[in-house]
């Protein structure tokens, strides 16, 4: 057995880590969606870590435990520095304002040549991340979600969810909540980005735009928001579905892309919703069913 498991490590490792990293991703964007902000920020986020630690363990010669903490410190910095003037924003306008973040970092990292290395990105990075890594990160990132969940602050954050204006009236700081909620994502988000840098030897602006910000977004969305496996169940889920069907590229995104829309459609609550026990009709009322009247014979 022993044998066999690690043969299936070598054989799928590279996925096995790409499950582990996109769920760390989201369960970033869980944290932000909690408090319904649908952020489009990780890309930027997940730049600025990947950057910042591939300047520290290439330029610096640090090493890379210290890398990814400050990948991720800078993260959570740039979320402070948005979120404090953004998170003011609502629905679509807050949408637009983590785009605009996100295009302006990828912008930046295709003119800066000197720092980024510009379109053709960096090489050669050194491959430090290991799956023990992502597969630690992630769970303590599920073990402090669910910890959240059952505080005074995970109570408050469904409220918020709720009705913020109702949360506000019952005493809820909406926008201390918030901003705490979406600096973490950038904290989460930026450690991804290092962790990834340092397992694909490349990292290039192509890599943080506007679609990794969009398939973060569905990681959760396609998992169900409302349940703690959510995230992780969507990530692997959209993770190994592509390289299932690697053999078309059109199928892929055709089916991908019905994916997303019967979900959306049928399932609000996210895949996991299916796993819920349903009310029969009898009980709908809330009170006990009422036996069925005798048939009486003719």
């Amino acid at each position: 057995m022993t044998a066999a498991a690690a043969q299936f490590l070598a054989s799928y490792s590279n996925i096995i880590d790409l499950c582990l990293l996109n769920a760390l991703v989201a369960y970033g964007l869980y944290l932000a969606l909690s408090a319904n902000m649908f952020s489009l920020a990780t890309g930027g986020f997940m730049a600025l870590g990947a950057y910042c630690s591939v300047y520290l363990t290439m330029e610096m010669s640090q090493p890379f435990a210290l890398a990814v903490l400050a990948g991720a410190v800078l993260g959570a910095a740039a979320a402070t520095l948005i979120g404090l003037p953004v998170l003011r924003l609502r629905g679509d306008y807050f949408m637009l304002a983590t785009f605009a973040f996100t295009e302006v970092i990828r912008v930046v990292a295709l003119n800066w040549d000197d720092l980024t290395g510009g379109a053709l990105g960096i090489v050669n990075i050194p491959r430090d991340t290991q799956t023990w890594h992502l597969a630690l990160a992630l769970v303590v990132v599920i073990y402090l979600v669910h910890t959240l969940r059952g505080s005074y602050l995970g109570r408050a954050i469904a409220a918020i969810k709720q009705d913020d204006v109702v949360a506000q009236t019952m005493g809820v700081d909406v926008f201390t909540v918030r901003l705490s909620l979406f600096v973490a994502s950038g904290f989460i988000c930026g450690a991804a980005g290092a962790l990834a840098a340092h397992l694909n030897y490349f990292v290039g602006p192509g890599d943080f735009g506007l679609v990794r910000s969009v398939d973060a977004l569905s990681y959760p969305i396609l998992g169900g928001v409302n349940a703690l496996a959510g995230p992780l169940v969507g990530a692997v889920f959209t993770t190994i579905l592509p390289e299932a069907l690697r053999f078309s590229s059109q199928l892929r995104e055709i089916l991908l892309g019905a994916l997303v829309l019967a979900v959306v459609l049928y399932l609000p609550d996210g895949a996991l919703s299916v796993l819920k026990p349903r009310r029969r009709a009898g009980n709908s009322g809330g009170g006990k069913a009422t036996a069925a009247a005798p048939r009486v014979s003719p």
